[in-house]
């Protein structure tokens, strides 16, 4: 008799709970977030962004040759709010024409914070920049103090500087320094120097960070921290794809 008590107190307590948390939307607000994301075609303004994400900027206005370029899947029409968003997540957004550039956006793209990696974007960037001239990378991530920088001109990689704070070391730093880097002394832990103890301890050395990423962007191609300033930008919608 105990037992049938209980087990009809738990009964009426699970249909109490359904019957709570559906007066409550509990059950329907986790429906919505599970639907598809929808991605939007209105055109809208230039959203701003650079932090803890990766670009590619290359200098064309043809956004679909640079789709496929680029080997993207499930290619479609999206405004700057739908293609920002879904670039955090796992997908590419290829930006309206901004002046001379096109940028395409996106943790989808190979992230450059492993060797491999950058060998992955190096062949990438010198095929992009052979069609077109001239292809950059950009990388930043400010929790593991990841920044990368890679440029290409005429099918040939000019210059690489990759690094990782979290353990205080280079990936990759190859080519000759630009003019954004030439007055700093830039930390090479895969330098002859960074082989002598001293090398550590000297107090001249310049760390990368995310605002040094957007310096030499600016410098080579576009900032993308200051979109919204800018009215160069074709109003036009952007294309997403994974």
């Amino acid at each position: 008799m105990f037992k049938l008590i209980l087990l009809t107190g738990i009964v009426i307590f699970i249909l109490f709970s359904i019957w709570y948390a559906k007066k409550k939307g509990i059950t329907s607000s986790y429906k919505s977030n599970s639907e598809p994301f929808k991605i939007l075609k209105e055109l809208d303004s230039p959203l701003d962004f650079g932090y803890k994400t990766v670009w590619i900027a290359v200098k064309t206005n043809k956004k679909i040759a640079l789709a496929n370029l680029l080997k993207l899947k499930n290619i479609q029409p999206s405004n700057w709010e739908s293609g920002i968003q879904k670039a955090y997540k796992n997908s590419i957004f290829i930006t309206p024409q901004i002046g001379e550039w096109t940028i395409a956006v996106g943790m989808g793209l190979p992230t450059g914070d492993t060797l491999e990696s950058i060998e992955t974007l190096e062949i990438l960037l010198n095929n992009l920049s052979s069609i077109y001239g001239e292809a950059h990378f950009f990388g930043t991530h400010r929790v593991v103090e990841y920044h990368n920088w890679m440029k290409s001109i005429n099918g040939k990689i000019e210059r690489v500087y990759a690094y990782i704070g979290e353990n205080n070391q280079n990936i990759k730093v190859s080519g000759q320094l630009t003019p954004p880097e030439k007055k700093l002394t830039l930390f090479n832990s895969l330098s002859k120097e960074a082989k002598s103890n001293t090398y550590w301890d000297r107090e001249d050395l310049d760390y990368p960070d995310e605002e040094l990423v957007m310096k030499i962007a600016e410098n080579w191609s576009i900032n993308p921290v200051k979109l919204s300033q800018r009215t160069d930008i074709k109003q036009e919608l952007g294309l997403i794809g994974k």
